[in-house]
Formats: structure tokens, C-alpha cells, sequence
């Protein structure tokens, strides 16, 4: 059980500090290309111009992502000059707009492991088009074993080659109960996606705080891997219909 802790956390650790070695702009294992507007709510949050995690757009002023981006900001560093997010464009590094970050704010049960779940508030409100706009928040978990769309510009294991499209995949849905049957130390807060055991896709470095979708609703927000990307073991996102409450008292959608 420590050993898998410790997997677990050194992984966590990895992503937040993956723009010190070269693991940002590849893909999410096993994915697909997508199109333009295919994904008009997802962006790519950036650290000093250079992606660190994927986010959701929720309303004109506010994204959601993973609490763990923000750890490697140092002290001293004013949030808009180091943060921004790109959002309307599946190329990494072209097109949309670039918008500075105004703040952030965890979850405050975050602890690496569990409610891996943050908030960003823009400098200035996106303009919704055609590739640029919200997603519904899901108030329940996925069925069992219902089809989840997530989507990233994460790394391809430890790849270092650099994907510059917007990468999806579909994985499979877990019930928490059954999630920590099989896995122990898995958060209430979690929702467990299994890979498509042929191809073994799954997210990966970089694709943490994007998206995980079911019937046009935002269920998740990418976490984690367990045991490494591209192996048969689950995904870990946070639920988003757990956190709920907690998102919208501290954005606008109240």
C-alpha cells in the first residue's frame, strides 16, 4: 500500500513540475485529434507562456482545474504576471486568446490525493463564439461503465515529443464503491475512469485539471494516474457533482 502511495504521489508531483522536464506537450495516450470547436470549453493553463494543466471554461469569468497547478507558483510572484490561460484554439501554442489570471483558489480539503479541485477567475471575461464556451456542471456521477470523453495536451508516458492538437479519448466509468474495492486510499471526492484494456489510453502529464465529460456535462476535472500513464489502471478525476456546492459559492454561477 505505501509503494502505491508513494507511485501516486511521485506522479502528482511530476505534473506539477513538469514544465522543469520537458513532459508538456505531448498527448494523452491512446487519443485522437480534434477538430476545431469539438471542445469550445476547454483551455490550456500556462505558467510563465508554458502549459502546465488543462482547465474548463464554466462561466465568462471562470475556469476550473486542478488545485495541484497552482503549487509551484513561488512566493512573491503575482498571479497575472505568471498565469494566463488559452482558451478557443486546439493548437497549443497558436490562435484563441491568451488571458491573464486575476486568482485562484483550492479546495480547501485538498491534499494532493483528494479534492483536487480549483478555481480561476480571469483579468477579463472570455467572449463566448463559436470556439470559445461554457460547460453544464453534471449534478450526479456517470453510470457504471457509461462512456467519458476527456480530452488534453498532455504527455505520451514519458515522450517527450510535443503534440501541438487538442488530444481526446473515452474511458469507462467507475463507481467510487467499486473504485476503492480495487484501489484503496481513493478519495470520496474521486471518480474512477478505466482505459479501454486493448489500447490502454488514459490521461498523463499536463492533462491534469482538463476535462471529463458525459452527455454534454462536465463529470470531472483530471487528477491523476494510478501505477503511470498507459497501464490498465484507473484514472482519478475529482467529481465534479461531489464539489459542486463548493463551486458555485466561490464563482458566479450561484
Amino acid at each position: 500500500m505505501k509503494s502505491l502511495i508513494i507511485i501516486i504521489f511521485i506522479f502528482l508531483l511530476s505534473q506539477v513540475d513538469a514544465y522543469h522536464h520537458g513532459f508538456l506537450n505531448s498527448r494523452i495516450v491512446g487519443g485522437r485529434s480534434a477538430q476545431p470547436g469539438q471542445f469550445p470549453y476547454i483551455v490550456s493553463l500556462k505558467y510563465k507562456d508554458s502549459h502546465v494543466c488543462g482547465g474548463s471554461i464554466i462561466s465568462p469569468n471562470y475556469i476550473l482545474t486542478a488545485a495541484h497547478c497552482f503549487m509551484h507558483r513561488v512566493d512573491g510572484e503575482s498571479i497575472d504576471s505568471v498565469f494566463s490561460i488559452r482558451a478557443g484554439s486546439i493548437y497549443l501554442e497558436e490562435g484563441g486568446v491568451v488571458i491573464s489570471i486575476e486568482e485562484t483558489m483550492q479546495h480547501p480539503g485538498f491534499n494532493n490525493l483528494s479534492f483536487d479541485i480549483g478555481l480561476v477567475r480571469l483579468k477579463q471575461p472570455l467572449n463566448f463564439t463559436q470556439h470559445i464556451n461554457s460547460i453544464n456542471l453534471a449534478e450526479s456521477d456517470p453510470p457504471m461503465s457509461a462512456n467519458i470523453v476527456t480530452a488534453g495536451w498532455g504527455s505520451l508516458g514519458d515522450d517527450s515529443t510535443r503534440s501541438e492538437i487538442l488530444q481526446y479519448t473515452t474511458l469507462s466509468s467507475l463507481t467510487n464503491r467499486e473504485c476503492n474495492q480495487l484501489y484503496s486510499n481513493i478519495s470520496e471526492s474521486s471518480l474512477c475512469l478505466l482505459p479501454d484494456p486493448f489500447i490502454l489510453n488514459s490521461i498523463c502529464r499536463g492533462d491534469s485539471g482538463g476535462p471529463a465529460v458525459y452527455n454534454n456535462e462536465l463529470v470531472g476535472v483530471a487528477s491523476y494516474v494510478i501505477n503511470g500513464c498507459g497501464t490498465k489502471d484507473p484514472n482519478v478525476f475529482v467529481s465534479v457533482a461531489y464539489t459542486a456546492d463548493w463551486i458555485r459559492e466561490n464563482s458566479d454561477l450561484n
